[in-house]
């Protein structure tokens, strides 16, 4: 028998067994600059990096109280095309609304611009990094509790509350 998204969301879980995410990986054009970029928006440390023998190839920066670390591989290196250009891979939360101001300040400090919004999972501020790739920054995330579909058109996006993927138990 298949399960249904709907069944995946209905699902109580009594405890979880992992935490949160550690790390993601985001492919970029050039390590040095996006690394600066992280590192000036999110105040992160220049923790790891990553070499051949043709050059240094990725590199990590992290947030050791937070205790999560966001890896930059360069794009050309990575197998297939891995192009982020226009999502937003990276969701962050603010400690609260002031933190996210706190964070914008920063940013618009070093020439970074932004945009915000308020949505279904709760206000964000998102900012584009170098390669056209979406941080968002996510505070007052109070987002639904259940079940929630976006469908995107061309000049906007509407909601529905039935899962039209089927998934295999």
């Amino acid at each position: 028998m298949a399960a249904s998204a709907a069944d995946l969301t209905e699902t109580p879980v009594v405890s979880q067994e992992v935490l949160g995410i550690v790390q993601v990986t985001i492919p970029v054009s050039d390590v040095a600059r996006s690394a600066t970029w992280y590192r000036d928006l999110l105040n992160l440390s220049y923790v790891r990096e990553f070499a051949n023998d043709h050059g240094v190839t990725g590199c990590a920066l992290a947030d050791w109280p937070a205790r999560y670390l966001i890896a930059l591989r360069r794009r050309s290196d990575t197998a297939g095309v891995a192009d982020l250009r226009g999502e937003h891979p990276v969701v962050l939360e603010a400690t609260d609304a002031k933190s996210a101001e706190r964070l914008r300040d920063r940013a618009t400090a070093r020439g970074i611009s932004s945009t915000s919004g308020t949505h279904a999972d709760g206000s964000w501020i998102e900012f584009i990094d170098p390669d056209g790739i979406a941080i968002r920054i996510v505070h007052s995330a109070a987002g639904p509790k259940t079940f929630l579909g976006v469908h995107f058109t061309e000049d906007s996006a509407t909601f529905y509350d039935t899962p039209r993927l089927g998934i295999p138990e």
